[in-house]
């Protein structure tokens, strides 16, 4: 059984021991996220802290940076330099992360094919959303840049104690792996000859922070004598009300369901990821043996036991399809569908209660979009792009599970989508199932086959889209080359300033909610 996130609620429960009061909280129908946004409001740009409380939360970094260490077991270096910042210098520094932004042709092909994928509505602008989401809710923070912890000039010391810990456990991991350099180690060209199912990157980041949020954790449950290695039979009675503070708020309340789900990715599945970890080895596996080992996927850190027994799945195979369709497409995008991805689907268009049990049967997937070659990126649209999709699965049961959800998304993701009857067929070569539409995008084809894949191809015609079918089948039996699709599309949000950013105010938000429970 998974620890889920559940063990936050002991963490809660017990630092309420401290003062709710204190607060001026009394009234328990309030939600922490209501809390939060409440000392949120109340907490004025007039308020300064004295020379007294500078001193005092200055002084108080070297005694938490004593306490991340010896929590996490990562040897301290060097002394954090330190500063104290106001609301304009984190609002200079936000503006000045954004400013960073590239909205690169590459991700602008990842929002088409989000979009004709489903995961996000046809009419959305995720840009647009991103800039009016994100706003001022960083805390204090550490910069790896100039090696530097930034403490607030308008937050009492006692209140930014939790939040150093959290930071400070950055400074560790940056003093004994060099932040920056780990997290771009994965970064090279993909090959078009050896597939790979590798998106270290965004699975390191929930190394990253998933270790940060413990440290904050146990920082916050320490006056108990208590910490998440000691206190693991507490967890399955716990419930997440942090988190769910959080996703209840109204920044996320209006985000689809992807970015929902990959924006508390490196903090909450991060935190879970870690604290299993925690349970199974102890700091040595959950601290320095997850920068040795780095998980490779959303899948390892989402099944934590795949990390641990150290499984790997093969990549998709995928044909080079140039031949087949270049005289009429181009490739215009391609990437992994990983199991968070998959994840959200099911959340997004059918009940979430399955969607933990579905998706954790996932294998692998990937897809490929094309575009007809008269199109230009600034007249491109959905209706413009084919898609060729392919997952694998753990079981027949599951694969036909998943082939029947998927038909099922279909007449809610298009305007029109009328099905079709599909043609007789028999013998080893025919799909298990096979569900036909015609949209006003054209022909959507859902077939589940005996080795536990489903393939979806969309928009293609029915004679092109059956071509590609053979191709794809012919690739699984060893008779073409694969070609690497990439990195896991809802993943590949990160790719995107903005909503590195987006996720680091979630996260603290998480904390915030956490924190301010007491």
């Amino acid at each position: 059984m998974s620890w889920r996130l559940r063990f936050i609620l002991f963490a809660i429960s017990l630092a309420g021991l401290f003062h709710v009061a204190a607060l001026g909280q009394n009234d328990s129908s309030q939600s922490l996220g209501e809390i939060a946004r409440k000392v949120r409001k109340e907490t004025s740009d007039e308020v300064r802290m004295t020379d007294a409380e500078t001193k005092k939360l200055f002084d108080s970094v070297d005694r938490i940076f004593t306490f991340s260490s010896e929590d996490s077991a990562l040897l301290k270096h060097a002394t954090v330099k330190r500063r104290l910042v106001s609301k304009a210098d984190v609002e200079k520094y936000t503006s000045g992360q954004l400013a960073k932004e590239e909205y690169t042709r590459r991700f602008t092909h990842s929002e088409i094919s989000m979009k004709k994928l489903g995961f996000l509505p046809r009419g959305f602008n995720l840009r647009e959303f991103l800039v009016k989401a994100t706003g001022n809710e960083i805390a204090g923070y550490y910069d790896p840049e100039n090696k530097m912890i930034s403490l607030l000039n308008w937050v009492p010391a006692d209140r930014q104690e939790p939040i150093l810990a959290h930071e400070l456990t950055h400074a560790l991991q940056d003093q004994n792996y060099d932040l920056r350099k780990w997290m771009k180690a994965l970064e090279k060209p993909a090959s078009d000859s050896k597939p790979e199912d590798d998106d270290g990157a965004i699975a390191r980041k929930a190394v990253v922070e998933g270790q940060a949020m413990v440290v904050y954790v146990d920082y916050l449950i320490a006056p108990m004598h208590r910490n998440l290695e000691n206190t693991p039979g507490l967890i399955y009675q716990m419930e997440d009300p942090a988190v769910k503070a959080v996703q209840d708020s109204q920044m996320l309340h209006d985000a689809p369901m992807i970015l929902r789900e990959a924006g508390t990715f490196a903090y909450k599945e991060g935190l879970i990821f870690e604290g299993e970890l925690l349970h199974k080895g102890g700091k040595k596996m959950a601290f320095a043996g997850a920068f040795a080992r780095p998980p490779r996927n959303s899948h390892q850190i989402l099944e934590p036991e795949t990390y641990i027994n150290g499984e790997k799945l093969p990549a998709i195979p995928i044909p080079d399809l140039k031949q087949l369709l270049g005289e009429q497409y181009d490739i215009y995008d391609s990437g992994g569908v990983g199991q968070l991805d998959v994840r959200a689907y099911l959340k997004q268009y059918g009940e979430r209660r399955n969607a933990d049990e579905l998706s954790s049967a996932w294998h692998g997937g990937a897809y490929f979009a094309f575009r007809h070659k008269d199109k230009t990126d600034a007249s491109t649209s959905t209706s413009d792009i084919a898609l060729l999709y392919v997952s694998r699965w753990k079981s027949a049961q599951a694969a036909a599970r998943y082939a029947r959800f998927y038909a099922s998304t279909v007449p809610l993701r298009y305007r029109t989508a009328t099905p079709q009857e599909s043609l007789a067929c028999s013998g080893s070569k025919c799909p298990l199932s096979s569900t036909q539409f015609v949209t006003e995008e054209g022909p959507v084809v859902i077939e589940q086959w005996s080795d536990d894949t489903v393939i979806v191809s969309e928009s293609f015609e029915k004679a092109t889209a059956f071509k590609i079918r053979d191709a794809v089948r012919d690739t699984a039996a060893g008779v073409h080359a694969a070609v690497s699709p990439g990195p896991e599309i809802g993943l590949r949000l990160f790719d995107l300033p903005a909503f590195g950013q987006f996720a680091a105010e979630i996260g603290a938000q998480i904390r915030a909610a956490m924190q301010t429970s007491r």
